[in-house]
């Protein structure tokens, strides 16, 4: 594995496609939106870097209120979840802090790439729960990689 402050980017062309696939396969599950942006900056208030760039890129604009960000930062070993008010309304209070545990922890055993993809995975099944697909259904928010 890569060391995190040896790398500019973890991600390669092909392991960025995967994770639009694992994006798109997840919406496909449910009407809310997931996005996902990695930032190799070395921030000291991730969190609100991660409340930046939920507002930044329009998260709040979604119909239901159901969008969802997991912001990486893999230079600092760090992940941060944020949902809009619909997902923060169904979701227990600690729902957030385990999924970032049990990404952590994927980080760890397996790398940041499969943190996102057990990261994915959770928000879908969550989701999906909640909001599940309908048929007429927009995907409101585009579901490349943010940076």
């Amino acid at each position: 594995m890569k060391q995190f402050n040896e790398m500019k980017s973890f991600l390669t062309k092909d392991e960025e496609e995967s994770l639009v696939e694992a994006i798109r396969e997840q919406e496909a599950r449910t009407s809310a939106e997931i996005r996902v942006c990695v930032s190799y900056k070395l921030l000291w208030n991730h969190e609100r870097y991660a409340w930046r760039k939920f507002e930044e890129v329009g998260m709040r604009d979604t119909r239901q209120r159901n969008a969802v960000l997991i912001v990486m930062m893999p230079r600092i070993r760090k992940i941060v979840i944020i949902g809009d008010s619909g997902v923060n309304a169904v979701v227990p209070a600690d729902y957030w802090k385990d999924a970032v545990a049990a990404m952590i922890r994927h980080m760890h055993d397996a790398g940041p790439l499969e943190a996102l993809h057990e990261g994915l995975r959770r928000l879908g099944d969550t989701l999906a729960d909640h909001w599940p697909r309908g048929a007429d259904d927009l995907n409101e928010l585009p579901d490349r990689i943010l940076k």
